[in-house]
């Protein structure tokens, strides 16, 4: 249902994107996929924080289960720096492997710039959920991811892009403003779980 939430809010954008022309289309579309591709690593982190935070559960060791939760958080953000470094500061290298059109590649990289910001929170949400898993803790994270994108993201999204002037940056800001919702109230939610977890060990 998290996965469901997560993609549904970034179809939804791509579907609004369409109604700013085909060259913003295109451009999404290159941020959306680099980003994407990026993201993988994290996500890998993701998954050995579930397999690590899992097996210190299951020995029942609350401090292993609260270091390697956050040694998860802290890996998947660390390396996000890297990627959102380079769609920061050089969007240039990324949109050449992409398109040799100046006018998507210039909008893409204006584009790389709010991909940045997101990748983080993206990763920080990601790992933080893997471990959250582990501890059998779902419900609660779904009801968070969800509202974050659909009650906040969404919202923002579509309030700025089509009422508030905001145009095209403004889906970029609600797809941010979704994943840091759902990226503080995730890793504050490992955060209290495992003084839980602490209180009863």
């Amino acid at each position: 249902c998290i996965l469901l939430a997560e993609a549904g809010l970034f179809s939804v954008a791509l579907l609004l994107m369409a109604h700013f022309g085909d060259t913003a289309v295109a451009a999404h579309q290159v941020a959306i996929n680099f980003a994407a591709v990026s993201f993988m690593v994290p996500l890998g982190f993701g998954f050995a924080a579930t397999v690590r935070v899992g097996l210190a559960a299951g020995a029942r060791d609350a401090a292993a289960v609260r270091l390697r939760g956050r040694l998860g958080m802290i890996l998947g953000v660390g390396f996000s720096l890297f990627p959102a470094s380079i769609m920061a500061l050089r969007p240039e290298w990324i949109t050449g492997l992409y398109t040799r059109d100046a006018e998507v590649a210039a909008l893409a990289g204006h584009f790389l710039i709010f991909a940045a910001a997101f990748q983080i929170f993206d990763c920080l949400q990601a790992t933080a959920n893997g471990a959250l898993r582990r501890i059998k803790d779902t419900r609660m994270p779904m009801l968070i991811t969800v509202s974050a994108y659909w009650l906040c993201g969404m919202p923002v999204a579509v309030l700025g892009a089509f009422y508030l002037g905001g145009g095209m940056d403004a889906l970029w800001w609600g797809l941010i403003v979704g994943l840091a919702v759902a990226a503080a109230g995730l890793s504050l939610r490992f955060l209290r779980a495992t003084r839980n977890v602490e209180a009863g060990s």
